[in-house]
Formats: C-alpha cells, structure tokens, sequence
C-alpha cells in the first residue's frame, strides 16, 4: 500500500474515513437535513383541561388519528373518527393471505403468501431510541421481536463502477474491514514518519500507534494491512490437517470505488432494531382495539370540511352504499395527508390553503417476494440484514429477521427505494416490476433467485395511492420555515396533525405519534382559552 498512499487524495482519504469513521459523524450530517432524530418524549403529554363530552371529529384512522382518540378520550372528549379505507393504519399495514392493494390506475393486488407469512409495506423498522413508538407497543402489549438491520454475511453491488468488482456481489463484513484496515494501515504510518507531528503531541501520537496495532488489522511492525482472522476466510478451518485460508483483501483503489453502504449505520438505523411479531399492523390493530366502542368509522371518505367559530361540519361518503352524511363537533383535527387533504372542499384561508399545498408527498416503492428456501441462511450465512446496490432502480434488499432457521419460505423485502426512481419504477405493470426485482436478486444471489421464487409477491406505491398520494409528506427547507407555522396554527375550530407536521423527516411511525402530541397540547390550550 506504500505506492498509494503518496497517490492518495485529501478527497479520498476523507471520503474513505467517512465510510468507516463511525456513525456519529454520519448522524451529525443527516440531522443538518432533519433526516434522523431521535426522540426525547417517552409518554404522551398531560392534558390539563377536562374534554366534558367536547365532540373531536378526527379525520384519518392513521397512528396519529388513533393516538389523538386515544389520549384525548381518557380525558372525556368525544372523539369519532372517519376513516376513508375499510382498514385502520393508513400507511403502518402488512400483507398477507387474503390482503388487498389497489393502486391509482393500476392492476389489483391481491396477497397470497403461504405460511401465515406477511410483508410490512409500509414502516418495517423501530429503533430503540424511539421511545414514543415503544410506549405504545409496551402499553397496549404488541410483543416486539428484534429486527436484524445489518448482516455482515450481506452484499454491496456496485454495477456502475470500473473494475475487477464490478457486478460483483462483495460480502459487507469484508469491504468493510478492508475500508478499515486501510485506513489504519495509512494512519499509522503516517503517525510512524511524524506526518502528524503538527498535529498530536508524542504521548497521543504512541497511544494512536498502540491502539492501531491493537485491533489486529495491521502488522505491529511492518504496519501493513494484511489477511488475517479479523477480515474472515476463504476456506475455512477445520479438525485434522486443514488449517484454513484466509481470504484476501481487495485492493484500495478498487475498495474506494464500491458507493452502497455508505451510510449502512446510524443513530437512527443500528444493527438491531425492533418489529412486532406478527407484522407492523399489529401496532394500529392493538390501538384500535384500545378505544372505545365505536369512536372509529370506516369507509367513510370525506368531501368536505367547513367550520366556523363556533364548530366543525364534515361531510362524507359512505363508500359502501354511496350515502352522504354530515357531522358535526366542536373541533376536527385532521390528520390526512396534506396531498390530500387539499383537495378536499373546504371554507379555509388562503394563507392556509395554500401552506397546505406546499409540501408534496413523497415517492416511495417497495416490493415484497416470497422465496419457497431460505438459501440466504442455508447457503449463505445471511441472517437478515440488507444487501445494498447501486443499481438504477434499486437501493435496497432487506432478508427476513423471523423465522430464522426454519424450513418455511421467507419473505423479503426485494425493494425498496425513493425518490425519482421509484417513480421510474411505480409506472412498470406488476409483471415488470416483477421482472425487475428478480433481475436484481439474480445478480445478488446467481442460480438461486428466481430458481426459488415462489410466484407470490406484492408491491405499493405509495405515491399513487388514492388515499396517502405519498410514502411521507415532503417539505423544503424554504416551505417549512415559510408555510408550517401557518398549518400548525390551524384555523378557528379545525387543527392539523400527522407526519406531516413532524420534525421528523423519512415517514418513521414515531414522527406521527410525536404529532399527535404536539396536536392535543395545542387543543388542550385552545379549549383552556373557551
């Protein structure tokens, strides 16, 4: 490596540091774009006004929705929820025998997975630092598993690259050591030829080299990053005569080109996470069961939403015989995604009118496929975690984290991506997304992919479903500072809650919950006012 280290840029020896140099420096960046934050909150707020049968016409049997109706119905409101699915949740669902997904303009999706096996199609992960999520799962008994983010057995894929690992499904826990031990190797000796003089005292510049010496990626002598037990082997050892082979490290330069994974870990995606056993909608199915008899109306698509000082009227269509019915209550709070909540008729500002409109809801694609063998565990030593690719289209392929070691089929998250690609991605028929996601299972895993596919697997758009038009609601920084403090102030008797009013930024279940909270402080103070 002493030829590349004199050809090693500023730019790349940050940039190599980046990718091994901790998941602080990596938090630090994604909270400068509110993009992960952990929560302080651990229980819901503490209302001081008493609802006195206050009627709360909550639109949305989301989490927020729920969570509204059910702190705010232990202080004597009168809550009702109109919910335009037949189904509680809104985007916190799992497929499974029998589960249904209906797109705009597209084909029908009816689930057929085998084994009592589901999919979460819409969040699938809880860190622990999630505290308000948590609250709800402890206190309404939704038994939680761990959820296996990061495997190092996993792959990165690079496809758009130059070089011999090109197309080359690359084990995570071997890149990640050879990114480390480079950089090891590289700072060490330039703390050994005094580069760093300028920098460290010699008292911290020994306690460096000690401490690089000491974590066996690098020879104590010679300094050099070699194979060793650390990176793993490529025969492995064995009684008798068979001592092993390690397996060789990639070469620096080519290390350097391999893009996904980057950003692998965080604060807010650790190593182990948490999901309820049994699917993701065991947390909405608990809530619901949880509020009064009653306080939830289904089917029920609201068209219109007038107020005035004095109270709320909402209008809406019964979905399953077409009738329309008005309602009205003291204060509606809606927690319809802001897409669309601003087509609905309303008697709103302007100002508020168009603060509503100025987020957009984000594209988001995941695709979930049931495979008759687990030949990610049996052949190769992948115990969920994701393997993460650079391929147009696709970022991630996450593997099941239940189930482990059984003889069942397993579901994995073939897909999941945002932004423009999902998009791009979203416009394919079911037959093409089909084609798609196996072409990338293919690549990961040769020979095994579509040889064991079972033929059941559904997909969701969210961006072009009728009732969410979004995976989250988006805002620009210029919008959220400009428009929120109007959506937030609401209007006479109706108020906003949902991920949308979050600071919590990617459609986690905890930025909706939080909402909620803000939500019912917010009414608690306005109907302290009278």
């Amino acid at each position: 490596m002493s030829d590349q280290i004199s050809q090693l840029s500023k730019r790349d020896l940050l940039k190599t540091i980046g990718m091994i140099g901790g998941s602080s420096a990596v938090f630090t960046a994604l909270q400068g774009w509110n993009l992960a934050e952990a929560s302080d909150r651990k229980a819901p707020p503490k209302m001081a006004t008493d609802g006195k049968g206050k009627k709360i016409i909550i639109l949305g049997a989301g989490l927020a929705g729920m969570v509204l109706a059910l702190e705010m119905s232990k202080k004597g409101y009168d809550c009702q929820i109109l919910e335009a699915q037949s189904y509680v949740g809104g985007r916190c669902q799992s497929a499974r025998k029998g589960s249904v997904i209906e797109e705009i303009n597209s084909e029908k999706q009816v689930c057929n997975f085998k084994d009592g096996q589901y999919f979460n199609y819409g969040p699938w992960r809880i860190p622990a630092q999630h505290h308000p999520t948590l609250h709800y799962c402890h206190s309404l008994g939704v038994a939680l598993e761990p959820l296996l983010n990061v495997s190092p057995q996993a792959y990165y894929y690079s496809e758009n690259i130059e070089g011999p690992l090109k197309g080359v499904p690359i084990r995570q826990h071997e890149l990640e050591m050879d990114r480390m031990g480079n950089v090891h190797e590289l700072l060490a000796k330039c703390a050994d030829q005094g580069r760093l003089d300028d920098m460290v005292n010699q008292e911290d510049k020994e306690m460096l080299l000690e401490y690089l010496r000491s974590t066996g990626l690098i020879d104590k002598k010679e300094l050099n990053y070699r194979a060793t037990q650390i990176r793993g082997y490529e025969e492995f050892p064995s009684a008798g005569e068979k001592f092993g082979k390690y397996s060789e490290p990639y070469n620096l330069s080519d290390v350097f080109k391999i893009t996904p994974g980057a950003h692998l870990e965080n604060e807010d995606h650790p190593v182990t996470m948490f999901q309820p056993v049994g699917g993701m909608d065991q947390i909405p199915k608990a809530m619901a069961k949880a509020l009064p008899r009653g306080t939830i109306t289904l089917s029920a698509e609201v068209n219109s939403i007038i107020h005035s000082d004095d109270g709320v009227a909402i209008t809406y269509k019964n979905l399953k015989n077409g009738k329309e019915k008005t309602i009205k209550g003291d204060y509606c709070i809606s927690t319809i995604p802001f897409p669309v909540v601003s087509k609905i008729t309303n008697n709103f500002s302007t100002d508020l009118v168009n603060a509503i409109k100025a987020p957009t809801g984000a594209p988001a694609f995941k695709y979930g496929i049931q495979l008759d063998r687990r030949f990610w565990e049996q052949d190769e030593m992948i115990y969920g975690g994701q393997s993460l690719t650079d391929i147009v289209g696709h970022n991630t392929m996450a593997y099941p984290s239940s189930d482990l070691h059984s003889n069942k089929p397993g579901v994995l998250l073939g897909c999941y991506i945002w932004g423009g690609q999902a998009a791009r991605l979203s416009n394919l028929d079911l037959k093409g997304r089909e084609e798609f996601v196996l072409s990338v299972g293919e690549k990961l895993h040769p020979g095994k992919f579509r040889q064991n596919y079972s033929g059941n697997a559904m997909s969701i758009s969210w961006h072009k479903h009728k009732y969410q038009l979004g995976g989250w609601v988006l805002w620009t920084r210029r919008k959220r500072a400009r428009q929120l403090p109007t959506v937030l102030k609401g209007e006479s008797r109706v108020l906003f809650s949902g991920n949308g009013i979050a600071s919590i930024q990617g459609g986690w279940m905890v930025g909706a919950i939080e909402a909620a909270w803000y939500t019912m402080e917010e009414l608690d103070k306005r109907v302290a006012k009278g």
